[in-house]
């Protein structure tokens, strides 16, 4: 009886474990696609101003380096495979972030494959 009740105790603290875990990963996975998205945000409306609070180059700086850190991010979680593809299905990308991040071939291939800009 006493083993089994050992048994259970490690069960249920690798379960809140886990659960601890897991929400850190959310955490972590929603805070870069906010971060993502503001950025996006931020890019949108500076363009739409011609640019007036920063360069259109410090924009694609700054979502290059978002969407960098949403793609470690997600593949850190394991999710390892087609994140670009992913990120530009959710979010409307500007060519030249796309052209910082992919080689010619998967970005030809992003073009091809997804209908992206």
């Amino acid at each position: 009886m006493f083993k089994a009740s050992l048994a259970n105790l490690r069960g249920s603290k690798q379960t809140v474990l886990e659960r601890e875990i897991a929400k850190e990963q959310s955490t972590a996975l929603g805070k870069a696609g906010r971060r993502l998205k503001a950025t996006l945000d931020a890019y949108q409306t500076d363009s739409a101003c011609q640019f007036r609070r920063h360069t259109e180059a410090w924009h694609i700086q700054q979502l290059t380096d978002a969407v960098y850190a949403l793609m470690v991010t997600r593949e850190f979680l394991g999710f390892v495979d087609c994140n670009l593809e992913w990120i530009c299905q959710q979010y409307p990308l500007p060519q030249a972030v796309l052209e910082n991040l992919a080689p010619a071939k998967q970005l030809e291939y992003l073009q091809q494959e997804w209908h992206y800009r």
